[in-house]
């Protein structure tokens, strides 16, 4: 089982992550984290890192399920051109419009999280990872950190944890032996792939691979990983 918040159009460490459980408990009770990843993420323009973004309102303090997408003046045109332009003449050009269709119909006022899982499917489904989830704003847990951690484990009677390589700066693995639940640390080797220019850009949304790869390609990248206990 793996925890994670939901992010805006993912990279493929998350998406990897996600692949190596057999649960993801989306984290979606915890305060919104402003200019991060939450309502934004990067794709490659002109070979550079440029990021697509959605407009919300988040009073400080706002847990990530409760932030509302604002309606900003011509955001969707802003974020579709760019989203568009990054995928022009590639093969999986063809997709953006698929992809772009749950941003469209993102009314003012609804759900950041919503629409952020909803592109997680989509990425998911392209790498053809079909894993449950959960958000754990629907789970009786609370806590902060470690123990959030723990009770959202025994909420769903997780006797493993993939935790993110952070974790080892935090975690009390002992309060979770104590529990009965083992700890996995998850280290993503990201992978490379054709991409305009000498320099590879890395951990850029995995829109950017599916943009530039046949679906058979796409699997693959999400296998190169280690798993440690420490």
């Amino acid at each position: 089982m793996t925890i994670h918040q939901p992010e805006h159009l993912p990279w493929l460490g998350l998406l990897a992550k996600v692949a190596a459980s057999e649960l993801w408990i989306v984290l979606d009770s915890v305060p919104y984290r402003k200019n991060y990843f939450q309502n934004r993420n990067r794709v490659l323009l002109g070979g550079r890192p440029t990021w697509v973004t959605v407009p919300v309102t988040a009073p400080f303090g706002t847990p990530i399920g409760d932030v509302r997408i604002c309606e900003v003046p011509s955001w969707r045109r802003r974020y579709r051109g760019r989203l568009s332009q990054a995928m022009f003449g590639m093969p999986g050009a063809h997709k953006v419009d698929d992809l772009l269709s749950s941003v469209d119909s993102a009314a003012p006022g609804s759900s950041l999280a919503d629409l952020n899982l909803n592109l997680s499917d989509w990425l998911l489904a392209q790498f053809d990872v079909k894993v449950p989830r959960i958000r754990s704003s629907e789970l009786d847990a609370a806590g902060t950190k470690g123990e959030l951690i723990i009770n959202l484990c025994r909420a769903v009677g997780a006797d493993e944890y993939l935790a993110g390589p952070s974790g080892r700066d935090y975690l009390d693995l002992e309060a979770f032996a104590r529990q009965g639940i083992k700890v996995s640390f998850f280290d993503f080797d990201h992978p490379t792939y054709p991409q305009d220019g000498d320099t590879f850009v890395p951990c850029l949304s995995a829109v950017d691979a599916c943009a530039r790869l046949a679906p058979e390609e796409l699997p693959p990248l999400l296998s190169g990983y280690r798993l440690g206990a420490s």
